[in-house]
């Protein structure tokens, strides 16, 4: 590929992403996915929405390219797809993957506390704003103030788990993945998603 010299160090992760998707079987995964396929294009819902690849590219609804940070994960889910679905949907912290050591206090202080900040006491709120991203009730039965599933990419659900503030503990936030979510992301790219749905939930209108 031939060096544009003003490229980005983003743009450049960009498109070895992309060089790596193009010889990528994506039909034959399309399954394990949870992905359609229309002609030479690849179709991925990402936060109830359609992110397309194309051959020029990731491009969202309104044919743009998405942020940098959901162009990562998106490419990540596509390069990582295992052959087979992972069985596996054991609810696990984040911390309890096995590379996410250097990316743990990234997750508490940018993912779960400001979820914790923001809603304690606004219950109502941190309600209003899962339902308009979508968040259903699990078949679960942890014991919380509230309890909310998110399907940010088809395989790879998150579990917010939320726990009001009281007169003896602050309020807090706990985003759990499921333990397969290593086959479909690596750590850093785990990271962003938690970080991603965070930023959705404070900014609904």
């Amino acid at each position: 590929m031939t060096q544009i010299a003003d490229e980005s160090v983003y743009d450049r992760t960009y498109r070895h992403y992309l060089d790596q998707l193009k010889n990528n079987p994506l039909k034959e995964k399309a399954d394990v996915l949870g992905i359609t396929i229309e002609g030479e294009t690849v179709v991925v819902p990402y936060f109830n929405h359609p992110i397309r690849l194309t051959p020029d590219g990731l491009l969202d609804e309104n044919g743009l390219r998405p942020d940098f940070s959901d162009c990562v994960v998106i490419c990540r889910y596509l390069i990582m797809a295992p052959a087979v679905e992972p069985k596996d949907k054991t609810w696990v912290a984040y911390r309890d993957f096995p590379d996410a050591g250097p990316l743990t206090v990234f997750w508490r202080d940018t993912v779960e506390a400001p979820i914790a900040q923001t809603f304690g006491g606004h219950l109502d709120k941190l309600d209003m704003a899962c339902n308009v991203l979508a968040g259903d009730l699990p078949d679960t039965d942890i014991s919380c103030d509230l309890c909310r599933r998110f399907l940010p990419l088809p395989n790879v659900p998150l579990l917010l788990v939320f726990n009001d503030r009281d007169d003896e503990f602050p309020a807090a936030a706990s985003l759990l993945f499921e333990k397969r979510a290593a086959s479909y992301l690596d750590a850093e790219s785990q990271a962003i998603l938690g970080h991603a749905l965070t930023q959705r939930l404070l900014f609904v209108k």
